[in-house]
This record gives C-alpha cells, structure tokens and sequence, in this order.
C-alpha cells in the first residue's frame, strides 16, 4: 500500500518521459521569453534616449526659428 506522500512525489526520476521533456522544453521556452524581454528593454530605453534628444532639438531648432524670423521682421520694418 502506496502512502499519500508517494503518490504525490513527481520528483524527476519519478516522472514519465514525457513530462521531463515538456519540462525542459517549458524552461527553454521561459528562458527565450525572457531573453526577449530583456533585449526588448533595451531597446525600448534606447528608443526614448533617442526620442528625448530629439525632443531636445526640435525645441532649439523652434527656438532659432523663432529668433531668426523676428530679426527678418525687425529689419523688413526699418527703412
């Protein structure tokens, strides 16, 4: 007579073939999951350090703009 405690070992050795190598396929999935997850990470910080800069200079790019087009109306006024 089996104990409740042996019926619930699925320790690996205990396991059919089977389960071991849906196991392992499981794992190797979880890993390539979150390798994925990790470079898509990076390059998500990478893409907002980019777009941060960017930001930046369409700002100056707007500043000079500005500055440029009030020196062309200042010297249009004068005769």
């Amino acid at each position: 007579m089996t104990t409740s405690h042996e019926e619930r070992d699925l320790s690996p050795q205990n396991e059919p073939a089977g389960m071991t190598l849906q196991t392992e396929e499981a794992k190797a999935a979880a890993a390539e999951i979150a390798a994925d997850n990790e470079a898509l990470e990076e390059a998500y910080q990478a893409a907002e350090a980019r777009a941060e800069v960017t930001t930046e200079q369409a700002h100056q790019l707007a500043q000079v703009t500005e500055e440029v087009l009030e020196e062309i109306k200042e010297s249009a006024e004068q005769p």
